[in-house]
Parts: structure tokens; sequence; C-alpha cells
């Protein structure tokens, strides 16, 4: 995220008029480990630092690590919840708040965190994740099947126009949810949920994906055969990279695993772990795997009546 002038100019007045010194280093702390406002300063141990001069410092340092965000957040937290039993009046919170709201960034005080604002922008780490940093992500993966015969038996056109339509019919349904598309080959990709209900939105997400395939099958499709494609989704630990060729990752490991060996084509499977995160009504169109008795995996696939 880039910060603003006015946003370190409004920070370090909110810290140095709502405490001490000493509270300043311990809530520095919280983020940047043994930090030493002395070192960093150039200050004697033996002087007393002016609170005007200690929160300039502190924010100039939060922000050479890149934890404008986090420290905000704490700022919040302590006029709002306290810090060590007490909580502070901070001055210029409001200012602070419009000026990341026009960076495109608003607060959710359910979770405690800033969160891009979609109708402003759209990136791939939601504005607030940081490079080399671990979280717990839900990963879907799409491919289409016999990509290689499609290139062959359809002109390049249709092909090439059939693939953007469905990169967009992905899209649209899972923005609406909050997913971020990480990586797009032309013939699949790989879509991330982080926050709240994440499981459940990447599921409805696919559910919604298949529903739309099966309609532009009907309707809009101009290749010599129904586009197919096979999805899966699984959550797990893994590290933010801006640079997707660099990650490795246990969890996308597992998540091709499940596509590539346990997914037939136009349907999803669910890893046990995202299906036990499932609310009943989801959990009641789901079938389990007959692909062995150690997969454990869920499936999902529309059903026509007849």
């Amino acid at each position: 995220m880039r910060v603003s002038g006015w946003l370190i100019h409004l920070t370090t007045r909110a810290l140095g008029e709502s405490m001490d010194v000493r509270s300043m280093i311990h809530l520095a702390r919280r983020l940047i480990r043994n930090y030493d406002i002395y070192e960093r300063s150039g200050f004697s141990p033996n002087m007393s630092i002016p609170n005007k001069d200690a929160a300039s410092q502190i924010v100039r340092d939060i922000k050479k690590d890149e934890l404008m965000l986090d420290f905000i957040i704490l700022l919040i937290q302590c006029q709002e919840a306290g810090l060590g039993g007490r909580k502070y009046r901070v001055p210029h919170l409001r200012e602070i708040i419009n000026e990341l709201n026009k960076a495109g960034l608003i607060y959710d005080g359910e979770v405690k965190m800033f969160l891009e604002n979609p109708h402003v922008r759209r990136t791939k780490n939601w504005g607030v994740l940081r490079e080399n940093d671990e979280y717990i992500f839900t990963f879907l993966s799409l491919d289409i099947v016999g990509s290689s015969a499609i290139v062959s038996q359809n002109e390049s056109e249709i092909v090439h126009s059939t693939y953007d339509d469905i990169r967009g019919i992905v899209q649209n349904a899972i923005e609406r949810r909050n997913g971020r598309i990480w990586n797009w080959a032309g013939d699949g990709g790989l879509v991330a949920f982080y926050f709240s209900n994440k499981n459940s939105n990447a599921v409805l997400s696919a559910m919604e994906i298949i529903h739309e395939l099966y309609l532009y099958n009907l309707v809009s499709c101009r290749l010599n055969k129904p586009l197919r494609i096979r999805m899966a989704i699984h959550n797990g630990p893994c590290i933010y990279m801006r640079n997707y060729g660099d990650i490795k990752s246990d969890t996308l490991k597992k998540l091709y695993e499940i596509e590539t060996k346990y997914t037939p084509p136009n349907h999803v499977t669910l890893s046990n772990s995202v299906y036990h995160m499932m609310n009943e009504t989801i959990a009641a169109q789901l079938t389990p795997s007959k692909y062995g008795a150690n997969t454990s995996c869920y499936t999902y696939h529309l059903k026509l009546e007849r």
C-alpha cells in the first residue's frame, strides 16, 4: 500500500497526542520485536525523548517495515478496547480512516482489519496481505478438460473468445464473494479466498460456475463440442507472494492432486477439511467420492431431472 505523507502526519499526531513515550514503545513492540527507540533515534538513554520526536521516529520505523495498517489497527484498539488495561483517547482516528478510505480500504470492525473496497479496486492480496507472510486460505482450482483437443479442432479466434468467456464467468462468481484470481493460464487458473466464510464462498462460487457453464453450453458456446471443466477446493496454510510462480505450498500440491486424480469432468471436488466447514444446506448437495477409502473427498455436479 502506498502511504501518503498526510497519513504519516495524522498517525504521528494521533500517537504523540494520545500517550506517553513509554506506552508508545510498548505499542511499537507489538509489531517490531525488541524495539529500541534510543538506538533508532540516536537519543541517549539518559535523555528524555519529547513525545513529538518519539512519535515521529516510531511512525517512520513502522512505515519502513510496511506495518502502517497493523499499527493503525492497534491505535483503533487502544481507543476501543484499551492497551494494558487502559483505554486511550486517540485523536485524528476519523481523519486517518477517511484517508485510508480514499486509498480504497475500509475498516471492518468485526474482523478488526482494513479490507479492500471492491468498488474502488481489486488486488490479489486484498490490499492487506504482506509478502512472505503465511495465511490460511481456501483455494479453488479450475481446469478446462481436453484443452489440447479444443485448440486443435477449433478456430483460434473461437478458442480465445471461449476461454475469455469462461474467465469472465469465473471472475463474476468469485468477486461477488470476495475471491481473487491468483493465476490464470488461459485454460484454467487458481482462485484464493481469505476472509470470513471463505470455505462456503469458494464452494458457492464453484457451484455457480458449474450452473453458468451449463447455460453457456446451451446458448453461447461456439466450440465443436460442449466445454467441460473440472474444479477442486482445498484449504490450508500458504505463504503469500506477489509472484505466483515462486509459491511453494503443500496446500496447493494437495489441491492439484484432488483436481487431477479425483475430479470427473463438470464436477467440483472438495477436500475433507473443506467439507466439514459446510453448513447442512450445502453439505446435503455433496456426494462422497468413490475413488478409494482414503480419499475423503466430496463432489458436486449439476443433476438434471428427467
